[in-house]
């Protein structure tokens, strides 16, 4: 409600994609109490987040109370379209098990609300639910550990309705290696037929997570562009979940997409990061490749989490390949973007940097449709 009338124009007039988000989840105090009895118990917090979540996709299927408050959150948001990552909500994340577990509760909130949900397969899909008032949900894969070493795999979770198919996590998997992985060996042979399977399918390679090395063999390798669908530069602010500009560059140069992602720490050394120091990561990528390329995938992952379950996450940030040093914490939140409703003051942000409303349309979806159509169909 209190947003400026320029910013709510910008939301109702263009179709916003956020290329990394599960959206607004909504903790009632049945499940913040049912957290706090589960830490009390000393169970792994990583099963906790899987309990909470299914429990969260239960109320939004079948509970109109609740789903009513869902819906009023999402609209509040502003955002039409999010890419929502599969695997990593239990307690062995990015495994099968943990593929399977995510896709079942998705599909479940997609199958119990299709008047609300569209699940996205081409660029139409995502149109058509803006203009039925619909969420468009894109499933990505944020590693392709489950993968094993069967190639086939690839078309068979493409059957299933994946779009987005990030090559690693932080560490090494049979495909390449992680950005956090002390030694980067880049692509493997399983990982280039990897790559040309996801061409062939018309699936996107996303290198968000991936080593330098990985990265630049990915760009080089893949026939279609390729996105790094929540990143930013880290020429610009030193971190190991950063791009360095030349692979930056080269994305642009092939067509592809950059998301410039929300998730505090990783934006500035500061003690608490705000909306500006996003700002400033958005400003150096325009600079660098140009409007055209350049989009916003916040990441807002686990930063939804209940207080005390995220304190418990963040002691074992090393199961995920993060260290110290890379400030992952869930508990820190970005002042001014602290939770999903408060995504329209990213945008008004952009007004504030002075972008003009033609290049707000881009950043907010249209070059990440761009390609995503081009690619995907």
């Amino acid at each position: 409600s209190n947003i400026s009338d320029k910013v709510r124009d910008i939301l109702e007039s263009n179709i916003i994609i956020d290329t990394l988000s599960h959206g607004p989840i909504l903790w009632t105090d049945e499940m913040i109490n049912a957290s706090n009895e589960m830490l009390a118990l000393d169970i792994n917090p990583f099963k906790i987040v899987q309990d909470l979540v299914f429990e969260f996709a239960k109320m939004v299927a079948s509970d109109d109370n609740y789903f009513a408050k869902y819906v009023d959150a999402w609209n509040k948001s502003g955002v039409n379209c999010v890419s929502w990552t599969i695997g990593p909500i239990h307690e062995k994340p990015y495994s099968l098990e943990g593929v399977i577990h995510n896709l079942a509760y998705m599909t479940y909130m997609l199958d119990n609300r299709s008047d609300f949900f569209q699940k996205v397969l081409k660029a139409d899909d995502i149109e058509k639910a803006v203009k039925e008032g619909k969420k468009a949900i894109i499933l990505n894969f944020q590693d392709m550990q489950h993968i094993g070493n069967d190639i086939d795999q690839v078309d068979l979770f493409y059957m299933m309705g994946f779009r987005i198919h990030q090559l690693t996590y932080n560490t090494k998997n049979a495909v390449g290696t992680g950005c956090t992985a002390r030694r980067d060996k880049g692509l493997s042979e399983f990982g280039r037929s990897v790559v040309e399977r996801i061409n062939q399918l018309g699936g996107i390679v996303d290198v968000s997570h991936c080593g330098l090395q990985t990265s630049r063999d990915a760009i080089e390798h893949s026939k279609d562009p390729i996105i790094a669908s929540h990143s930013f530069s880290r020429d610009f602010y030193e971190h190991d979940r950063g791009k360095t500009d030349d692979i930056l560059q080269s994305i642009a140069e092939k067509g592809g997409y950059i998301g410039i992602l929300a998730v505090p720490g990783f934006l500035t050394s500061k003690a608490q990061p705000t909306i500006e120091d996003w700002l400033d990561h958005v400003d150096y990528v325009v600079k660098l490749v140009g409007i055209d390329y350049v989009g916003i995938g916040t990441d807002y992952f686990g930063y939804s989490l209940p207080d005390r379950v995220a304190e418990k996450i963040d002691e074992m940030m090393l199961q995920l390949g993060f260290r110290e040093e890379h400030r992952a914490f869930f508990t820190l939140k970005l002042e001014g973007y602290e939770n999903y409703l408060k995504f329209p003051a990213l945008i008004e942000g952009l007004v504030n940097r002075g972008y003009s409303d033609q290049e707000i349309k881009k950043i907010v979806g249209q070059n990440f449709l761009k390609v995503f159509r081009k690619i995907v169909g």
